[in-house]
C-alpha cells in the first residue's frame, strides 16, 4: 500500500511536485512527499509538447544540421533499418552505417547544458544539439571543463558591456554563465594567487571571432586591472592600428587578422597592468598586391584614399579606392563599416600612442606610394623585354613618394643583374609579366616591413614597466590562425598548419597529459583514454635533417633546385612514413596527415616562397631613398641575414613562442565559425562539426567524461557538503568526506578520495548537487524564518518604547507649533527603522506640512487680493485655494480667496459653456447660457454664440422645408446631403427620419421604382429615363442571363430557319451559324414575319450588309436611309432589323465591320425603338458589348420614350447621328443643360457640377452674412455649401415629329417598364 502511494505521488498530481532554482540559476524539482529530488522535469509538471515521443529514435547525418532525429520505422533480416525524419522523409539505412547509428533519448534535448561535460552521453550529435541550442537563444559561450567554446553570432549582443564586466569581477564563488570574461578572470586570479605567468590561446579559423574574442580579453583586463599611467588605454590603442594595417575583408569575415599575433601583458606586484608587448607572425602580404573574389586589401588603403582630410589627399597624390590597381579588384564597400570613420579613429590612436608627425607622414607616404606603385604598367617590346607604359604619371608619383630617383625605380622592376662568381655582371631585362611579379614583389617587402616596425613602434610607445625584470608576471593572449584546408594549399598553408600541430601537441600536454598527471599523484583508479599524438607528424615536418621545411632550405642551396626536384627528395625520403603520401595524378604535389585531417598540398611556388627575399638591385635601389624612415626599413643585409629563409625564421619564432607558453599555466577559448555566410542565427551542423574536430574538442569532452572532472580538495568538500549532517562534527576533513559520501547515497568506487582532494565525474556531481540544494533549501527557509521572528520582535519592542513619547510631541507640537519640537520628535522616531514607518510620524510629518502651509499662504493669499485684478491672477488664486482647502484653513483672506475663485470660475464655465456650444451646434446650450452670460455680465464668446444660434434657428427651418420637398422629389444624392447635415447640427424631424428610413432600410430596387414614380409624378422626363436605366440595371445583374440574344421568342427555331432554304448541301453550318455573321445574304427572315415582309427582310440584310461594308456598294449612308425607311414604315420588320445587325456583329472577323455596325445601330435606334419583346434582349446586346455601353443605352431610353421620328432621316443626317449626334430635341436639351451646369460650377471655383448647384441652394436659403465670423466659420460655410439642395428648372422636352402627345407617352413608357419588372 506505502509503495503504491509512492508511486502515486510521483506520478500523480502535480501538488506533490515543486520546481526550485538553484543560485546558478538552474532548475530541479522536489518531492514532498516522497522527499525524491530530479533534475529532469517530472511528468506530472510537463505538457504535452514536453512528453518523450513514442517509438525508437536514433541520430541520422543532415545536411545542415548535422544529425537530426529519426525514428526506426522498421529493422531489415540483414541489418538494414528503415527510418523516417520528423517531417515525413523516409531513408533506408544500409548495414554497415545502421550499425553505427546513435540511439536518442529526447529526455537529453530538453536541457541544454553549459558544460558539455554535463551531457548524459558523449557523442557528436548531442554536443551539436547542445551548441545549437544554446546559439539560438544568443548563449554563445559553452563550457567543456575549463576549455570554452565560443560560436560567432554575427550579430550585436549585450554580453560585454560594464556592467557584465562588475558581474564577472565579483563572481566569487558563483558559478556564472560561461563566457570570454570568465576565462579572462580565471587567468588574472591564477596569476595573482599562484604567482605564476598565465596565457589564453584562442584559435579558430578566419571569420570565426579570434579577434573580438582577443578585444574582449583585453578590455577585462584593462577595466579590472587598471594602471597607475593609463598603460591599459594605450594597449587598447593599439587595436585600431593593427586592424588598419593588418586586417581586411575577406569571403569568411568583414574584419579578418591576416596575421597571428602574441600580446603578452605585464602586471607589478600589485596586479595593475605596468606594460604590454606584442609579437607578430605570417602577414599575408600577398593580399597587398592581389585579393580574391568578394575580399579586399588591408583596411588602410580605403581608410587613406576615403579618410585623409584635403591636404593630404594633395600631399599624397590620392584619388578614390577605385582608381588604384591594388584597391580596385574587387568591390571596396563593407556593410557596418565607415573607412572615412575608421581612419579617423586611426589618427587618434597614432597620436595618443606618441606617433610623431614625421613617423604618421612617413607611413601614409608609404602607403600611397604603393598604391601609385600597383598602378604601373608594362608592355613587351621584344623578346624577354619590355617598358613602361607612360599612360599618366605613376612611375613618377611613385618615386617622389618613396623619395627615390624615378629612372632608377624603372631599371629596378625592368631588368636585374645576374652575378656570377669571376665574371663580370651581366644586366637582363625582363618581360612584361616578370616586371609585374617584381613590382609586386617590391609592393609585398615593403608593407612587410612597414607592418613589423609599427608592431615595435607601438611595443615601445606602451612599454613593460617593471614588468621587464628577470620573472616577469604576465598573461599571454595568442590570436592566430586556425589549421586551414583549401582547394589549392601551398606553403603558408603548411606553416600555418605547422603552427596548429605546435598548439594541439600544447593542448593534448595540457589536457590529457596533466590531467593524468593529477589522477597519479592523487593515487587513484583510472582508465587511460587514448589520444592522438602528434610528434611524429611535427617530425615530419621540422625535424632535422629530413623534416620537410629543412629540405625546402636545403634545396634553396643548390644551385638548380626546383619545387620539381625538392618534391622528389620529399618523396624518396618519406615514401613510408604513415603521416605522408604521395598524389599519383600530380607528382609534383604531397600529402600530410595532419591531426585535423589529410591536407593536399600543391608544391607549385614553394622555394620561391620561402626564400622570401627582394633581389639585390631591388633592394640596393630602395636603399637609396632620401626618406629616412624607408631606409631603416631596409638596413645593409649582412650574409647570415640574407641566408634565412621564410620557413627558417618562422620555425625560430614558433619554437620562442612555445617555449614561452610552456612556462605559463594556459587557458583555451576555441572560437566556431556557424555558417559561411556571415549570417545571423544560422548555425550550420556539418561546419560546426568539422571545426569541433580540428580543434580537439570531442577528445577533450571524451577525457573529461571518463575520467573526474569535478574536484574538491578534502576540506572544501566537507565545507560544501555538510549541510546533509548538520548536526555532524568533523575533525578528520579526509575521514568526513567518506562519511558525506555514504550520507550521499554514493560509493567511494565512483566518488574516489585522493591524497589531497576528492575526485568525481559528472553523474555524481549531478545526484550529491540536488541533495544539496534540498538541505541547503530547507535550512535557509528555517534561518528566514527565525532571523525574521528576531528582527520583528527587535522593532516592536523600540516601537513600544517610544510610541509614548511621540503621542506626547504630538500633542504639545499642536498647541505651541514649534517646528523644532516636531522635527526633534521625527529624528527620535528614525531611529526605530527607515523601513517601517509609524502612524505617529506621519502624523508629525503633516502637522509640519499645515504649520509650513499655513504661514505661506497667508503671505500668498494677501498679495493676490491687493493687487484688484481677480481676472489676472486665476490661476494663482485657484491654487491658492486649493492648497488652503488641503489643510483645512479658514482665515479671512481664505474665504475671501475662495468667494472671488468662485464668481470667476462660474463666469469661465459660461463662457466656456457657450464655446462648446458653438462647436457642436447645440441651441439648448446656447440658449440656456447666453441667459447665463447676461446675468453675470460674461463678454467672452457671446457674439459667436448669438450669431450661431441664429444661423442654426434659419438652418432648421431651411431643412424642415427641403425634407418636405425632397420627400416629394426622392433625389437620392440631394437627400444623402440633406440627412448629412442634419447630423451635422443635431436635427431631427419626422421629415428628416423618414428619409433616413427610406435611404438606409429601404431595398435599393424598391427605393428606384419609388423614384421612378416621383420623376413621372413630377412631369420630369429625363429623370425618369435617368431612373429607368438605373431600375434596368438593378433588374439585369439579378436576371440579365434571361435576355441574352439566343434567348429571344422572336427569333426562328435555327433548324426551322435552315430547312427554309431548299436547295443547300451545308444544312448544318446554316444551323450553327443562324446568329454569327455571314459574308452570304440570308434566305428567310431570322424573325416570324408574312411572305411580303420576309421579301424586305432579305432586302433589308443586303443593306445590313452593304453598310458594314460586308458587301461592296457605293454610298453606304444611301443604304442606311433605305434601310431606316423600311423600318419606319413596317412596323414588324423593326426588330427583325435589330436581329440582323446584332448577326453580323457577332463573332465578325473584321473590326472595321463590327465598328459600322455600331453606327448602323445608333442610327436605328434614334429613329425607331425596339419592340416591347425585344427591347431587353436588344439593351443586354448593348450593356455586354457596347464600349462604353452608358451613351448608347441612354438612347435607347429616350428613343422608347419618344417613339418614332415622324420622317426618315436624309443621309446627311445619318451621318451625324454615326458619329455621335441624335435628331432627338429632348438629348440636344440634356446637352444643353449639362453645358449650363459646367457654367455654374466655374463661377464656383471649380467645386464641380453637383457642388455648384449646391451652393447655389446654400445662397438661396441662408443669409451668408449669419455664417462669416466665429473660429468655426470656415468649417461650417464648407459643410453647408457642400450638402446643398440642388434646384432643377423643369425643361419641357417633348421629342422632334412625335407621333404621341408627350402625357400618353410618359404614361405609356413608365406601365410599359412596370411590365417588364
Amino acid at each position: 500500500m506505502a509503495a503504491e502511494k509512492k508511486q502515486a505521488a510521483e506520478e500523480g498530481p502535480e501538488t506533490y511536485w515543486k520546481e526550485f532554482v538553484t543560485p546558478d540559476g538552474v532548475h530541479y524539482y522536489h518531492n514532498s512527499m516522497t522527499g525524491k529530488t530530479t533534475w529532469e522535469k517530472p511528468d506530472a509538471l510537463k505538457g504535452p509538447d514536453e512528453m518523450d515521443r513514442g517509438g525508437e529514435w536514433v541520430w541520422i547525418d543532415d545536411e545542415v544540421d548535422g544529425f537530426v532525429p529519426a525514428r526506426v520505422v522498421s529493422r531489415g533480416h540483414n541489418g538494414s533499418v528503415l527510418l523516417e525524419r520528423e517531417n515525413g522523409q523516409q531513408e533506408q539505412v544500409p548495414p554497415k552505417k545502421a550499425a553505427t547509428l546513435i540511439p536518442l533519448f529526447w529526455r537529453q534535448l530538453r536541457r541544454p547544458e553549459r558544460d558539455l561535460v554535463m551531457l548524459d552521453e558523449m557523442n557528436k550529435p548531442l554536443i551539436i544539439h547542445n551548441l545549437k541550442k544554446r546559439f539560438e537563444d544568443n548563449e554563445i559561450y559553452t563550457n567543456v571543463g575549463t576549455i570554452l567554446i565560443s560560436v560567432n553570432p554575427y550579430k550585436r549582443l549585450p554580453l560585454y558591456t560594464p556592467s557584465v564586466i562588475e558581474t564577472y569581477r565579483r563572481r566569487g564563488m558563483r558559478k556564472l554563465p560561461p563566457h570570454v570574461f570568465e576565462v579572462a578572470d580565471s587567468a588574472y586570479t591564477h596569476l595573482m594567487e599562484h604567482q605564476k605567468s598565465q596565457s589564453i590561446v584562442i584559435s579558430g579559423e578566419s571569420g570565426a571571432g579570434k579577434t573580438e574574442a582577443t578585444k574582449q580579453a583585453l578590455q577585462y583586463f584593462a577595466e579590472i586591472a587598471g594602471s597607475e599611467n593609463n598603460v591599459e588605454q594605450k594597449i587598447l590603442l593599439a587595436n585600431p592600428i593593427l586592424e588598419s594595417f593588418g586586417n581586411a575583408k575577406t569571403v569568411r569575415n568583414n574584419n579578418s587578422s591576416r596575421f597571428g599575433k602574441y600580446v603578452e601583458i605585464y602586471f607589478d606586484p600589485r596586479g595593475s597592468i605596468c606594460g604590454a608587448r606584442s609579437t607578430n607572425y605570417l602577414l599575408e602580404k600577398s593580399r597587398v598586391v592581389l585579393q580574391n573574389e568578394g575580399e579586399r586589401n588591408f583596411h588602410i588603403f580605403y581608410e587613406l584614399c576615403c579618410g585623409a582630410n584635403a591636404q593630404q589627399q594633395q600631399q599624397y597624390r590620392l584619388a578614390g579606392p577605385e582608381y588604384f590597381h591594388y584597391t580596385n579588384q574587387t568591390p571596396s564597400d563593407i556593410d557596418g563599416q565607415d573607412d572615412v570613420e575608421e581612419f579617423a579613429t586611426l589618427e587618434d590612436a597614432m597620436h595618443m600612442l606618441q606617433f610623431t608627425d614625421v613617423e604618421k607622414d612617413s607611413v601614409f607616404r608609404i602607403i600611397a606610394g604603393l598604391l601609385h606603385l600597383g598602378n604601373i604598367t608594362f608592355r613587351d617590346t621584344g623578346d624577354r623585354q619590355c617598358e613602361i607604359e607612360q599612360k599618366d604619371d605613376s612611375l613618377r608619383n611613385a618615386a617622389e613618394l618613396l623619395q627615390v630617383r624615378p629612372g632608377d625605380l624603372q631599371t629596378a622592376i625592368t631588368a636585374r643583374t645576374m652575378r656570377m662568381r669571376g665574371q663580370e655582371d651581366i644586366r637582363v631585362t625582363l618581360s612584361a609579366g616578370e616586371a609585374v611579379d617584381l613590382r609586386d614583389a617590391l609592393a609585398k617587402f615593403v608593407y612587410e616591413k612597414l607592418f613589423d616596425w609599427l608592431v615595435e613602434r607601438i611595443n615601445k610607445s606602451i612599454g613593460q614597466g617593471s614588468g621587464g625584470a628577470r620573472n616577469p608576471r604576465t598573461i599571454g593572449i595568442l590570436d592566430i590562425f586556425g589549421f586551414e584546408i583549401f582547394k589549392t594549399n601551398s606553403f603558408e598553408q603548411l606553416c600555418i598548419n605547422y603552427a596548429n600541430e605546435q598548439l594541439q601537441q600544447f593542448f593534448n600536454a595540457h589536457t590529457f597529459k596533466l590531467e593524468e598527471s593529477v589522477y597519479k599523484s592523487e593515487k587513484i583508479q583510472y582508465e587511460h583514454v587514448a589520444y592522438i599524438d602528434n610528434q611524429p607528424v611535427l617530425d615530419l615536418i621540422e625535424k632535422k635533417p629530413h623534416g620537410i621545411l629543412r629540405m625546402i632550405d636545403e634545396e634553396l642551396r643548390i644551385p638548380r633546385g626546383s619545387d620539381k626536384t625538392f618534391v622528389t627528395k620529399l618523396l624518396d625520403r618519406h615514401r613510408n612514413n604513415p603521416h605522408f603520401a604521395s598524389v599519383l595524378r600530380t607528382p609534383t604535389d604531397f600529402i600530410v596527415k595532419h591531426y585535423a585531417g589529410e591536407v593536399h598540398y600543391v608544391s607549385d611556388g614553394f622555394l620561391e616562397k620561402n626564400k622570401d627575399r627582394l633581389n639585390e638591385d631591388t633592394y640596393s635601389m630602395v636603399q637609396t631613398t632620401k626618406m629616412a624612415f624607408l631606409k631603416a626599413l631596409f638596413p645593409s643585409e649582412t650574409g647570415t641575414t640574407r641566408k634565412k629563409t621564410l620557413g627558417y625564421k618562422f620555425t625560430e619564432q614558433l619554437h620562442v613562442l612555445m617555449n614561452t607558453l610552456n612556462k605559463t599555466e594556459p587557458h583555451y577559448i576555441r572560437c566556431i565559425k556557424p555558417n559561411p555566410n556571415k549570417a545571423p542565427l544560422q548555425f550550420i551542423g556539418p561546419m560546426v562539426l568539422e571545426q569541433l574536430q580540428y580543434s580537439g574538442v570531442f577528445e577533450a569532452v571524451q577525457i573529461r567524461k571518463s575520467g573526474f572532472p569535478f574536484r574538491y580538495s578534502h576540506e572544501e568538500f566537507v565545507k560544501r557538503f555538510k549541510c546533509v549532517m548538520p548536526n555532524a562534527t568533523f575533525r578528520d576533513y579526509k575521514k568526513g568526506c567518506a562519511t558525506l559520501i555514504n550520507a550521499l547515497g554514493q560509493n567511494t568506487n565512483e566518488m574516489q578520495i585522493g591524497f589531497s582532494m576528492v575526485l568525481y565525474r559528472a553523474e555524481q556531481h549531478r545526484e550529491i548537487e540536488l541533495i544539496r540544494n534540498v538541505a541547503v533549501e530547507k535550512t535557509v527557509v528555517l534561518i528566514q524564518q527565525y532571523v525574521r521572528r528576531f528582527l520583528a520582535q527587535c522593532l516592536l519592542k523600540r516601537m513600544k518604547a517610544i510610541r509614548p513619547k511621540l503621542q506626547k510631541a504630538i500633542i504639545a507640537c499642536k498647541k505651541s507649533r514649534r517646528m523644532a519640537d516636531i522635527d526633534a520628535a521625527i529624528k527620535l522616531a528614525a531611529q526605530i527603522s527607515p523601513f517601517f514607518v509609524m502612524k505617529e510620524v506621519d502624523e508629525l510629518k503633516w502637522l509640519k506640512h499645515v504649520i509650513v502651509e499655513e504661514e505661506r499662504l497667508s503671505k500668498v493669499l494677501a498679495e493676490l487680493l491687493s493687487k484688484n485684478d481677480p481676472e489676472g491672477n486665476y490661476e494663482a488664486l485657484s491654487r491658492a485655494v486649493a492648497s488652503a482647502d488641503e489643510i483645512d484653513l479658514h482665515s479671512d483672506e481664505a474665504e475671501e480667496a475662495r468667494k472671488v475663485v468662485g464668481v470667476i470660475k462660474e463666469r469661465k464655465a459660461v463662457a466656456a459653456a457657450l464655446a462648446a456650444g458653438v462647436e457642436e451646434y447645440d441651441e439648448d446650450k446656447l440658449r440656456e447660457n447666453l441667459e447665463k452670460a447676461v446675468a453675470l455680465g460674461v463678454q467672452e464668446n457671446v457674439d459667436k454664440a448669438q450669431e450661431m444660434l441664429d444661423a442654426l434657428v434659419t438652418e432648421k427651418e431651411y431643412l424642415y422645408e427641403n425634407a418636405v420637398y425632397q420627400l416629394q422629389m426622392l433625389e437620392e444624392e440631394n437627400m444623402r446631403d440633406l440627412l448629412s447635415r442634419a447630423d451635422g447640427i443635431h436635427y431631427s424631424t419626422p421629415e428628416i427620419e423618414r428619409i433616413r428610413e427610406l435611404l438606409l432600410n429601404t431595398p435599393q430596387e424598391k427605393f428606384v421604382q419609388m423614384q421612378l414614380k416621383a420623376a413621372v409624378a413630377n412631369n420630369d422626363p429625363r429623370r425618369a429615363i435617368r431612373v429607368t436605366i438605373r431600375l434596368k440595371t438593378l433588374y439585369f445583374e439579378r436576371a440579365g442571363n434571361l435576355f441574352e440574344f439566343k434567348n429571344c421568342g422572336k427569333l426562328r427555331d435555327p433548324i426551322e430557319w435552315a430547312n427554309m432554304k431548299l436547295l443547300t448541301l451545308s444544312r448544318d453550318e446554316l444551323i450553327d451559324g443562324f446568329l454569327v455573321w455571314t459574308k452570304n445574304p440570308i434566305h428567310a427572315s431570322m424573325t416570324q414575319l408574312t411572305s411580303a415582309n420576309n421579301k424586305l427582310a432579305k432586302t433589308a440584310f443586303k443593306s445590313v450588309m452593304g453598310y458594314m461594308g460586308d458587301r461592296a456598294y457605293n454610298y453606304p449612308s444611301g443604304l442606311a436611309v433605305e434601310l431606316l425607311t423600311i423600318a419606319l414604315n413596317n412596323e414588324p420588320l423593326r426588330d427583325e432589323i435589330y436581329c440582323q445587325i446584332i448577326k453580323q456583329m457577332t463573332e465578325n472577323p473584321s473590326g472595321q465591320s463590327i465598328a459600322k455596325g455600331w453606327e448602323l445601330l445608333r442610327v436605328c435606334i434614334d429613329t425607331f425603338p425596339p419592340g416591347p419583346e425585344f427591347e431587353n434582349f436588344l439593351e443586354m446586346f448593348i450593356r455586354r458589348r457596347a464600349q462604353p455601353p452608358e451613351p448608347m443605352v441612354a438612347l435607347l431610353h429616350q428613343s422608347i420614350y419618344g417613339g418614332c421620328l415622324s420622317t426618315v432621316p436624309s443621309a446627311e443626317q445619318v451621318d451625324m447621328v454615326a458619329k455621335g449626334g441624335s435628331l432627338r430635341q429632348f438629348d440636344q436639351s440634356i446637352q444643353a443643360e449639362q453645358q449650363a451646369m459646367e457654367r455654374e460650377a466655374a463661377a464656383f471655383g471649380g467645386m464641380g457640377v453637383q457642388g455648384a448647384r449646391q451652393a447655389q441652394g446654400l445662397l438661396n436659403y441662408v443669409n451668408p452674412d449669419a455664417l462669416t465670423s466665429g473660429p468655426a466659420a470656415a468649417p461650417k460655410m464648407m459643410a453647408l455649401d457642400q450638402a446643398r439642395q440642388r434646384h432643377h428648372s423643369q425643361v419641357d422636352a417633348t421629342p422632334a415629329y412625335s407621333q404621341q402627345p408627350q402625357h400618353q407617352q410618359q404614361q405609356q413608357y413608365q406601365q410599359q417598364q412596370y411590365q417588364q419588372q
